[in-house]
């Protein structure tokens, strides 16, 4: 694994214009979700908004992204056409999410007994619209980062040691109370302290005094190892949530959110986010590097290297890994169900606690059916595209 180093100027900055950016998306996105509001109440005016929105997007990626070779743009048209793709690819998620819950919602009656699927696409669209805010808010955030990592980047390289230092001991200090003046606002949420003197002004102090002596200790310009830190707590977290079962984790996800399908359905969540994780690492970290050679040899830059070097030879595992953890997923569902996670689990429970075994049985055929179902289409995949 090739280490990736940074200043600590560019470390600051990075810190700094994730935190803003975040905070900008999520306040962006939640103005445009509310604008979009009126539109989408209505089925038809939502539906006929995401196919304008998609059309539009469409339109914008074929304009920037020729497939003639042509004189590069200027900064101008780029800067306009990554707005119009941001604008339009935020309408789209927004529409698409809205859509689906008004559909579900409109299903749900006239299917009779099959409303289940109405309320299921109704779901799938409310979960989308939830979750809308912070994917924008992250990508926002990577973007502005990304930037201002570039601008600390350039900053130590050009600048006199002694200049870099003053700049780093006042950005560090000032990235470090930001850091933990949010990790403060996190306890604050969660425990409702209603002390803004632990979570707001200790919190300040003591980030902004650890990154003072970090400024002070480190050389101005030396690089710091940013990727294997990265790297060591992204896979302690992920070896930690990994390490706990999903049938605790659905009995904890019952007593924070009730009783119901979302306990269970994050419980799975979070388990499959950490067991994928370290499979897609692994995948990445041992692909063959002849192929990237090769393109790099023809003048690619590091985008088009991953787009036709690498992604290439992580699709087939990744859709082979994907498909194996869905089955044991619709597997695990049945178990999750039994702590009060929701689904058919929770139905047999209750059927077979109350010696209706008539209804149970019905039900464990149903999960047999399902199950074997599931094993199917994903064999059918793996065998069509891996």
């Amino acid at each position: 694994m090739v280490e990736n180093r940074s200043p600590l100027t560019s470390i600051a900055f990075s810190i700094i214009g994730w935190i803003i950016g975040v905070w900008t998306g999520l306040q962006a996105a939640q103005r445009l979700v509310a604008l979009f509001a009126p539109v989408n109440e209505n089925l038809l005016l939502g539906l006929g908004g995401l196919i304008l929105s998609i059309g539009l997007l469409y339109g914008i990626l074929r304009w920037s992204m020729p497939t003639e070779d042509i004189e590069k743009p200027s900064l101008g048209i780029r800067i306009l056409s990554s707005l119009g793709i941001a604008l339009f690819g935020i309408a789209t998620l927004i529409f698409f999410g809205a859509s689906f819950r008004t559909l579900g919602a409109t299903l749900i009656e006239p299917l009779g007994i099959f409303g289940f699927l109405g309320n299921f696409i109704f779901q799938i669209g409310e979960i989308i619209v939830m979750l809308t805010p912070g994917l924008i808010a992250v990508v926002v955030g990577a973007i502005l980062g990304n930037i201002l990592s570039k601008l600390g980047q350039r900053t130590s390289d050009n600048m006199p040691a002694g200049q870099v230092r003053l700049i780093n001991i006042i950005l560090a200090s000032l990235a470090g109370a930001v850091l933990f003046v949010l990790l403060g606002s996190v306890v604050e949420w969660f425990y409702q302290l209603s002390n803004p003197i632990k979570t707001l002004y200790w919190p300040a102090g003591v980030g902004a005094a650890l990154g003072l002596v970090l400024a002070l200790l480190s050389p101005a310009k030396n690089a710091l190892p940013t990727g294997m830190i990265f790297y060591s707590i992204t896979r302690t977290i992920l070896n930690g949530t990994r390490s706990v079962e999903p049938l605790v984790m659905a009995i904890v996800a019952v007593i924070w959110v009730g009783i119901g399908p979302f306990a269970g359905s994050l419980a799975l969540a979070l388990h499959t986010v950490a067991a994928l994780a370290k499979l897609y690492s692994e995948q990445v970290e041992s692909i063959s590097a002849g192929p990237i050679e090769a393109v790099q040899a023809t003048g690619a830059n590091q985008l088009q290297t991953i787009i036709y070097a690498v992604v290439p030879q992580i699709i087939p595992p990744y859709i082979s890994f994907t498909m194996y953890r869905w089955d044991i997923n619709v597997r695990m569902s049945t178990i999750i169900g039994f702590v009060g996670g929701g689904g058919i689990g929770f139905l047999l429970s209750q059927n077979i606690n109350l010696l209706d075994y008539r209804a149970a049985s019905a039900q464990m055929l149903a999960i047999a059916v399902v199950v074997a179902s599931m094993d199917y289409i994903s064999s059918v995949i793996r065998e069509k595209y891996v």
